[in-house]
């Protein structure tokens, strides 16, 4: 057993010798293909160049002792940017190997790159919230670190740049938050899909959450008025103050939310232009308003025209005591335009009209009746209703038993508002 363990031991140290010397001493040549990548060097500053990564293949000779010694580093190949300019170009590809290792082929050897100009500009990074705490939470403004990042990339496609943002999510949350998170450029079409170098490409952002509720700022609503002003009034202008309240509650209640409203406004109890308190409507127990000042509303009520009928009016008539007569209405009706102030003076006295026959001659006459004098500036007689009676006169026979003659319909006859006033 023995014999033969050495027997095994010597044939095993035959072998290492003839593979030492065969590959060490007298090594035979042979030939490798490598693929490995081009390296640019002396690359321009602000510069893109592509293809980014090419690749060559290298045929290489030289002896196996050659080819373990050489390790990885067997060959590298290089092409040299150095005045490069924006634009296509054919570069040479240089190859260089180690020692003891020969070059036989390169393919290819030579390459097409395209440069690109580039500019940098510096952009603020916004922050998009996503979601809202837990209720009972809120969260202050989150901080950014750095507030602003350097871009880089093509000028034709910077013009289109239009944010820098970052996304955090609040959903529920009930804890503060610190963290890194990745800067993403908005185009104008959308977002940037690698044509732009954002550095650094994350920022820190850290969001305190506490308990408590979020305030927002929302306009008032505009008021809603019911019933008519008063008699003689016109709602002319409003004002409500502040015309904006910051509010406090749930944030699931304040994102409905877009103005405020409040309970509607009587124009009919308003006497005159007035200053009201606003009752707030809020959609919950846990909204409330930020402050003790309460809103309220200037409401400013003008006067306006308006018309009146007035029925039943009589009319008498001046006549001689040899006269007798017969009219046919007993009573008028007149439409009067004005102010409330100035009808409220009127009374049915100042409107009775008096119709002078007194020197009319026995007949039938059409009298149209007019305006009543006495009547204040401001109000306009708008109609009467008739506008004409027909009168007609007799003449009481006198004691001599002669009577005159009756006249003519058509002779004018004279009419008086009132006894000191002209015949028209």
């Amino acid at each position: 057993m023995s014999d033969r363990l050495g027997l095994k031991i010597i044939s095993i140290l035959l072998g290492i010798f003839a593979w030492t010397y065969v590959n060490l001493v007298i090594p035979p040549q042979v030939r490798r293909t490598l693929r490995t990548e081009i390296e640019y060097r002396n690359m321009p500053e602000l510069m893109r160049i592509s293809p980014r990564n090419p690749r060559v293949e290298i045929e290489i000779e030289g002896s196996r002792r050659d080819f373990i010694i050489s390790g990885s580093e067997k060959a590298q190949a290089s092409v040299d940017l150095y005045n490069l300019r924006p634009g296509k170009a054919i570069l040479p590809v240089k190859v260089t190997s180690s020692s003891g290792l020969t070059v036989k082929s390169v393919n290819p050897p030579q390459i097409q790159v395209d440069a690109t100009a580039l500019i940098r500009r510096e952009f603020p990074v916004a922050v998009e919230i996503q979601g809202q705490p837990a209720e009972g939470y809120l969260a202050e403004e989150p901080r950014i670190s750095p507030e602003k990042v350097l871009l880089e990339g093509p000028e034709i496609i910077m013009k289109r740049v239009k944010s820098c943002q970052v996304e955090v999510v609040l959903d529920q949350v009930k804890n503060s938050i610190s963290e890194s998170r990745t800067v993403a450029v908005f185009l104008d079409v959308g977002a940037s899909q690698g044509e732009i170098k954002v550095v650094p490409e994350k920022v820190s952002i850290d969001v305190t959450v506490k308990q408590g509720y979020p305030r927002k700022i929302v306009p008032m609503a505009k008021p809603v008025f019911i019933n008519k002003p008063p008699e003689g009034k016109k709602l002319e202008d409003y004002k409500v103050y502040p015309d904006k309240l910051m509010i406090t509650g749930p944030g699931r209640l304040l994102d409905q939310m877009t103005e405020l409203t409040y309970n509607p406004i009587d124009l009919a109890k308003l006497p005159d232009s007035a200053t009201q308190s606003l009752r707030l409507e809020f959609p919950g127990e846990k909204v409330k308003m930020v402050g003790s000042a309460s809103p309220y509303i200037d409401i400013k009520l003008a006067d306006t025209k308006i018309t009146r009928v007035e029925d039943g009016l009589s009319f008498e008539l001046k006549k001689a005591e040899n006269q007798h007569t017969s009219v046919s209405v007993s009573s008028y009706s007149i439409e009067l335009e004005g102010f409330f102030k100035d009808l409220e003076k009127i009374r049915t006295a100042r409107l009775q009209m008096i119709l002078d026959i007194e020197k009319m001659k026995p007949g039938v006459y059409d009298v149209p009746l007019t305006v009543p004098a006495g009547l204040p500036e401001n109000v306009k007689v708008l109609r009467i209703i008739p506008e004409t009676v027909k009168i007609e006169i007799t003449q009481l026979q006198n004691q001599g038993g002669a009577s005159e003659s009756p006249a003519n319909a058509s002779e004018p006859a004279k009419i008086s508002p009132t006894e000191d006033s002209q015949t028209p």
